[in-house]
């Protein structure tokens, strides 16, 4: 069967119109349609493969009706669940997980109870698919497994391929399901997306897999039972994963490319609800009622309870090619699913924190989130902390001291033990803000060694917000999230700045910052990229944060779109943003932070960030008309500024907490240029400094470095 580029993009046409008829349902039991349609549109190849797969399938029905093939033996897929969590209800526990695999079990060797319940029209075409599933005991490195990994991340809430990217094993050895909190709508469908499926052949081993909703997994524990309460979500995209279309795919009259399996009747559209006596479509011979039961319709889980033979013969032709090497003898050796009895494996440890941003004497709650065996002790360090070690399992652990507190934790059973240690994972902001002046501004000229902003990024990756001298607004450096190479999809880096004393501004503060960014370009059928700045203020420390600025793609970007690495080299490619924070005046207490989010796209440049008091319009004096050299400085600095019109100018210095250390000017000066030299013996000691200018309607504010 050939397909051509024409009819491919026929094809894709046609699976977002089915989808899109599909869009006033409140739930979308399944997004893999739209990642199909993406993948068919960005490799037209992969639909080659996929004809292929249905030719091997038509060739094994033939042979299945022609008495010529006997029974398949049980085959066993070795799976791996990675559970991507933040603690909450969505870190689902291994008997949920053992529950979904009794669910899979049954439904694909036709053991489910509610078999009883498949219509007798439909009797003749059940088939028992003759597969298991089996929890890995050994990982890539053949190192004793559980078969289920957990990893701590944000990238839980509205995943999608992004949360691939944190953690992945070789997917010819094994089935990848990535279990996470609620799943981004995608295309068209819009709902609640339940999970997607990779089908095979489709895309590269690290996108191969599942992605599924964490209270769609079996049946017990932490399921959502309006949605899927039965573990059935998980049957239906393994479907996927061996090949299955959906079963109203091509509608009634099969369209370009429809579901392909003969003993399935057409159906219009997806499923919904339990209506037995729905028949879509009677264009069929014979005309049969829908299968509400097939698994690879929308219906309600509890009316799901079927495979067909032509199902089956999919999953034979996978099993027997794409997938051949995921269930070979070889294969179930290698991830301890061959049959060995279980045996107990080493714990290895894990752990996170309620909050990681706390203020100064705050109790901070642990979980002991370490997995892979039963734990029999537990050994605690907080070095910084009150008290400094713990043997239980969710201590709660005081820290008095601002700054970055480590945490480690040792773990035990009788097959041994495991280590880890997070370094600066608890940040405690000081009690009283440690800027109490009227300004803040920050240049990144500096080498941040006092920690004037503090760098957070998820996986402690080594990509994230960076100083670099390449770019600036001013000055000769600033800061850098590089999207462009280097951070992966979905990655969130946060930037924070120490805290300020609102309550010192005499005006309303308002938050004034430059930003340079370039949106990648998408191809003929993707879109650009959709990297996003947000702007968010806490008044607790960190522990909860307001958004006050998001901005995404195009709305973002400062410049057009470049398919290379981006770099801004006029002051015509930055935009200057304004943020009005006067709700939080009365805050004395307040943490800003710049947060970004990869979309793969390009990289993001922040520069000038200043916080004061709202600037006069008709300013006498601008920035460009504004200079400090050399800066840093080990003696003595120039400052050069030019006044539109006579003028009362005050000029003066503060040090870090805002105390005016010395006032420079306070007088009438003359229109024109003017040249200021400071000295840093002026200054009694070494140190960053803020020079300030005001003028009646203007203030600038400039940080100097004396070495």
């Amino acid at each position: 069967m050939h397909f051509s580029f024409t009819r491919i993009t026929a094809l894709a046409f046609s699976v977002f119109c089915i989808l899109n008829s599909t869009t006033a349902q409140q739930v979308n039991r399944c997004a893999t349609d739209e990642k199909v349609t993406k993948h068919l549109l960005e490799s037209p190849e992969a639909l080659q493969n996929y004809s292929r797969l249905f030719e091997n399938a038509r060739i094994i029905k033939e042979e299945r009706e022609a008495g010529l093939r006997g029974g398949n033996p049980l085959r066993y897929i070795p799976v791996v669940f990675h559970v991507i969590h933040e603690g909450g209800t969505e870190n689902i526990s291994k008997a949920q997980l053992e529950d979904q695999i009794r669910v899979l079990n049954e439904d694909f060797t036709r053991t489910n109870a509610d078999t009883v319940n498949t219509r007798d029209i439909f009797k003749p075409v059940a088939a028992n698919p003759n597969i298991n599933f089996r929890l890995a005991q050994l990982d890539p490195d053949g190192n004793c497994t559980e078969g289920i990994t957990r990893t701590f991340s944000a990238q839980t809430s509205n995943a999608g391929d992004n949360v691939k990217g944190l953690i992945w094993w070789d997917n010819t050895k094994y089935l990848n399901i990535w279990v996470v909190r609620t799943i981004a709508s995608d295309g068209t469908s819009g709902g609640v997306t339940l999970g997607f499926s990779s089908l095979p052949g489709f895309g590269g081993g690290g996108n191969d897999g599942i992605v599924v909703r964490a209270d769609c997994i079996g049946t017990i524990e932490n399921v959502n039972q309006q949605i899927g309460g039965t573990g059935r979500t998980l049957t239906h995209e393994i479907g996927h994963y061996l090949g299955l279309f959906h079963t109203f795919q091509g509608g009634c009259t099969g369209g370009f490319f429809g579901e392909q399996i003969d003993d399935t009747p057409p159906v219009a559209d997806a499923s919904f609800g339990c209506d037995t006596t729905a028949n879509s479509c009677t264009n069929d011979n014979p005309d049969l009622p829908d299968m509400i039961e097939n698994y690879m319709d929308y219906a309600n889980d509890e009316c799901m309870n079927i495979f067909t033979l032509g199902q089956k013969d999919v999953f034979d032709a996978t099993l027997t090619g794409t997938r051949e090497d995921l269930v070979s003898s070889a294969n179930l050796i290698a991830t301890g699913t061959d049959g060995t009895p279980v045996v107990a494996c080493a714990p290895v440890a894990d752990f996170y924190a309620e909050n990681t941003m706390v203020c100064q004497g705050d109790l901070v709650n642990f979980t002991d989130n370490s997995y892979n065996g039963t734990i029999d002790t537990r050994a605690w360090s907080f070095p910084t902390g009150n008290p400094t070690s713990s043997a239980s399992a969710s201590p709660n652990i005081q820290f008095s001291t601002p700054g970055f507190h480590n945490v480690s934790l040792t773990v035990t059973n009788t097959q041994g033990n495991d280590s880890k240690t997070i370094n600066s994972y608890i940040y405690v902001s000081p009690e009283n803000a440690t800027i109490s002046n009227w300004q803040f501004f920050e240049g990144f000229e500096g080498d941040n060694t006092n920690n004037e902003w503090l760098i957070f990024n998820e996986g402690n990756v080594t990509t994230t917000w960076q100083q670099v001298s390449n770019a600036a607004y001013s000055g000769s450096k600033c800061m850098k999230i590089s999207n462009f190479t280097g951070n992966t999809t979905g990655a969130v880096d946060a930037l924070v700045f120490p805290s300020i004393d609102f309550t010192a501004i005499s005006t309303p503060p308002t938050l004034r910052f430059k930003v340079a960014n370039a949106q990648r370009p998408g191809s003929q059928f993707t879109s650009a990229s959709e990297d996003r700045l947000k702007v968010m203020i806490s008044t607790n420390c960190g522990k909860t944060w307001q958004t006050r600025y998001n901005k995404a793609g195009a709305d973002l970007a400062t410049v057009g779109t470049s398919s290379s690495s981006f770099t801004p080299t006029a002051q015509s490619q930055w935009e200057e943003i304004s943020v009005n924070l006067s709700s939080f005046a009365t805050q004395d207490n307040v943490l800003i932070k710049f947060e970004a989010t990869s979309d793969g796209g390009n990289n993001v440049y922040i520069d000038d960030i200043n916080l004061t008091g709202p600037v006069g319009v008709e300013e006498v004096i601008s920035e460009n008309d504004f200079s400090v050299f050399p800066n840093p400085s080990d003696n003595t600095v120039f400052v050069n500024f030019t006044l539109n019109t006579d003028e009362q100018v005050e000029l003066s210095v503060n040090d870090i907490t805002g105390k005016n250390v010395r006032t420079i000017i306070n007088s009438n000066l003359n229109k024109g240029a003017h040249s200021i030299v400071i000295n840093k013996n002026e200054l009694h000691a070494s140190g960053i400094y803020f020079l300030n200018l005001k003028t009646t309607n203007s203030i600038i504010v400039r940080k100097i470095l004396f070495f």
